[in-house]
């Protein structure tokens, strides 16, 4: 019993020694740059459990990933290596901080990098990529208790523009809840729900927003927009006139909100609301066109009112007439605004010149000609 227990002991020694052979082998090949063969001694060494219980192990095998992350060759052979890295640092920073200096030079060097990598790649319109690098700098932060909200931010709308949407959601739900520029994350969060079909998530999301920062423009517009592609013009309306409040010198929202007063048959108040816009604008192409467009109806309802008088009644007639006239000249100079602003719309002349007809301005039709 004896002898079997010294050459248990034996064995143990043996097993140990071997490890810190292969430790040793992977350091040096690593000063080497020889990093794939420091690679296979790292992984020898990974099969000893007294190995793995140590700092340096997971240290040497940090130094080895992150290399071979670095390399450009390697790293697409090894397209987990950086996080292999991460990892394996993390590791070594529970177990013991000893080296916590020069772990964290190893990583800033890294991360320099990375974001280099990461700017060239957005420049270069490869998101996907961009998002790999930004996400690489995520986790490195992670490794020292740090949220760096403008990489997540940044690797959301990466993963947004290559169609990784739900860790886009992620990304741009971590930066709302830090507070980083929260009005576009809520507002790209809605969009990309509604585009994937989840419109009741998104306007959750958007209340939720909304109670937070009720007098945001760009939550408020964004949950407009879902609204009125509904055709939900009074749950529109509701929520521009709070949007108005919150940005009364935007003629946008002004104008928005007048095409939900029309929608909801009430053009009295559609006309202040784009009266008030080009006040804002006075060349406000959208606005002056709705409201030729409102006239003009109005004009064409009270000619039936008066081809409905009797002929007896002239003058009441006339009077009628007379008022047509009036409307058709207000459509007639907000018609003009668009006109002189996009001449070569042939639609634009034609009913520009039927509005200064009928308004009695022959002649201004004739020179339209």
């Amino acid at each position: 019993m004896k002898k079997t227990l010294i050459l248990f002991a034996t064995v143990l020694t043996s097993f140990a020694t071997f490890a810190q052979a292969e430790l040793t082998n992977a350091f040096r090949a690593n000063e080497d740059k020889n990093f794939e063969e420091a690679l296979n001694y790292i992984n020898q060494a990974s099969s000893n459990p007294k190995a793995t219980s140590k700092e340096k192990y997971w240290r040497y095998r940090g130094d080895i990933y992150m290399n071979i992350a670095m390399d450009s060759v390697l790293s697409m052979k090894y397209a987990s290596s950086f996080n292999e890295a991460v990892i394996s640092y993390t590791k070594a920073l529970e177990l013991s901080k000893d080296y916590v200096m020069e772990i964290g030079a190893v990583v800033d060097n890294a991360r320099r990098i990375e974001e280099g990598k990461a700017i060239a790649a957005y420049k270069s319109s490869n998101t996907c990529g961009a998002a790999v690098h930004y996400d690489n700098l995520i986790e490195t932060s992670k490794m020292f208790g740090v949220s760096d909200t403008i990489y997540v931010y940044y690797s959301g709308i990466c993963h947004e523009s290559c169609g990784n949407i739900e860790k886009a959601l992620a990304n741009f739900t971590a930066c709302a809840n830090m507070n980083y520029q929260a009005a576009d994350c809520y507002s790209r969060i809605a969009n990309m729900l509604v585009k994937a079909g989840r419109k009741e998530e998104a306007i959750k999301s958007l209340g939720e927003a909304r109670a937070k920062y009720p007098k945001n423009s760009s939550i408020l517009t964004a949950e407009v927009n879902i609204y009125i592609e509904d055709k939900d013009y009074q749950k529109a309306h509701d929520v521009l006139i709070a949007l108005a409040e919150a940005d009364p010198k935007n003629e946008s929202v002004l104008f928005v909100l007048g095409v939900t007063y029309e929608k909801n048959n009430n053009p009295v108040e559609a006309e202040k609301v784009y009266n008030k816009a080009l006040e804002l604008n006075p060349t406000y192409f959208d606005a002056h066109y709705n409201l030729a467009v409102m006239s003009y109806n109005q004009g064409v309802e009270k000619f039936k009112v008066c081809d409905a008088i009797p002929p007896r009644e002239t003058a009441r007639f006339d009077a009628c007439k007379a008022e047509t006239k009036i409307v058709f000249a207000k459509a007639a100079e907000h018609f003009k605004v668009c006109y002189d602003q996009d001449p070569t719309q042939a639609s634009l002349k034609k009913v520009l010149q039927e509005c200064y007809r009928k308004s009695g301005q022959a002649e201004k039709a004739t020179e339209l000609k």
